[in-house]
């Protein structure tokens, strides 16, 4: 009798150890899978990024960009964006500065949006010089200071470029 249940634990032994390293390597195989996966995600999202990053500022065939050019903003809110300025001549140049305003959809002043830049805190950057080729960029800071619910614009002018003066709008939708 004793053979017999010791064979009997033997088998048990070897099947619940059989059993564990096969629910061990399938649970391996799957955790191996999902980091596969989340890796390619993630290698996905930076090359995006990237992409949209050197479309916006290194690539870009304009002058000015803003990125991004629209967003929503609850009342009271404060968001930033960035406004990329580039030397698209052949010269350097120097005396390059940007300004904005803010409007109401329609046209009129918008008395309860701010919006200014984040190396002067006002209305106006700071002076820059650019190498040909160059590009630098600043925050644009949008402050709502209660306005009613609609759609608003910060209106953007780039001074000293060797095209001129190029303008480019922030849309802003109060919600």
């Amino acid at each position: 009798m004793d053979k017999k249940g010791a064979v009997e634990l033997a088998m048990t032994t070897i099947i619940i150890i059989v059993i564990g390293i096969t629910i061990l390597s399938l649970g391996l195989v799957w955790i191996r899978s999902v980091f596969v996966d989340v890796d390619e995600l993630t290698s996905g999202a930076f090359d995006k990024g990237q992409t949209q990053i050197n479309e916006i500022f290194g690539n870009s065939k304009e002058a000015v960009a803003l990125s991004p050019a629209e967003f929503s903003l609850d009342q009271g809110g404060t968001k930033t964006v960035t406004l990329a300025i580039r030397n698209q001549g052949t010269e350097d140049i120097s005396g390059v500065y940007a300004k904005v305003v803010a409007k109401q959809f329609g046209g009129k002043d918008a008395t309860n949006l701010q919006c200014g830049f984040d190396d002067t805190g006002t209305d106006t950057t700071n002076t820059y010089s650019l190498t040909s080729g160059e590009s630098t960029s600043r925050g644009l800071i949008a402050l709502d200071d209660g306005s009613s619910i609609g759609t608003y614009i910060c209106v953007v002018t780039v001074y000293g470029l060797p095209s001129g003066e190029e303008t480019t709008s922030l849309i802003v939708n109060i919600e």
